[in-house]
């Protein structure tokens, strides 16, 4: 079993191919990925967009429901609509978590609104996926503090860091509601991770979708060939997603 847990429902793909992911899922058959958390694009970009993209993953979902693991978003500048979207994502549109990027939609982690979001995300016991890894509203750093302040709620890191602050990747780790894509981090710094974190914690993605470009054959080389367990890499590809999706 293998499960990307960082893909896009992309633009350019909606553009061309108008909700009908058979050339985006043929591309996860060609590596033999079984299943993906489907974040959206469109609703990551533009404000006036987010509600339909999140009915769009929906509608998306329901063509392959036992591919895809939907995260619909919400812009947090829109004040309580944007907390009611979440809990429309949530409990109508039958989405499985929320993914936020602060450093493109141009928000604080730290914005009241958003803390409205955490409580109720841990309450409806749905994960908060996060990019990660870039100053100043994205840092690990502050998904950590996050995930000290609302210890119910779990947060995803959703590159771990990146090429050059995943070492705080490794620190927020030490929080226990805090998981952690490997989707950005070189090989050397996966190792390390693997070695040193909580491996009931760790994901495998590849931010595949946002382009027409084969992301995936990369992050699974470097996942491949890191000198870790067999067991763990097992557990990273296939176990650790699903226990991350459980709901109590």
């Amino acid at each position: 079993m293998i499960i990307d847990c960082h893909t896009h429902w992309g633009m350019v793909w909606e553009d061309r191919d108008h909700e009908d992911p058979a050339r985006w899922l043929a591309m996860l058959d060609h590596h033999h990925v079984n299943r993906a958390f489907l974040l959206g694009h469109y609703n990551l970009h533009r404000s006036d967009q987010c509600e339909a993209d999140n009915d769009r993953l929906a509608r998306i979902t329901a063509k392959a429901p036992d591919r895809f693991i939907p995260f619909g978003t919400v812009w947090p500048q829109k004040g309580e609509d944007a907390v009611k979207e979440a809990r429309r994502c949530l409990q109508v549109l039958g989405l499985k978590g929320l993914k936020f990027h602060p450093w493109l939609q141009g928000f604080s982690t730290a914005d009241p609104t958003m803390s409205e979001i955490y409580d109720m995300a841990g309450a409806l016991n749905a994960p908060v996926f996060f990019h990660d890894g870039t100053p100043c509203y994205s840092l690990p750093e502050q998904i950590a503090g996050l995930a000290r302040r609302f210890p119910r709620t779990r947060f995803v890191l959703g590159h771990a860091g990146l090429l050059w602050s995943w070492r705080s990747a490794l620190e927020a780790l030490r929080r226990p509601n805090v998981w952690a894509c490997l989707c950005g981090p070189h090989m050397r710094a996966i190792e390390v991770l693997c070695q040193r974190a909580d491996p009931d914690r760790l994901l495998w993605g590849t931010d595949f979708g946002f382009g027409f470009a084969d992301a995936i054959d990369y992050r699974l080389n470097l996942i491949n060939r890191a000198k870790i367990d067999d067991a763990l890499r097992e557990k990273i590809l296939g176990v650790n997603p699903l226990r991350l999706m459980e709901r109590s």
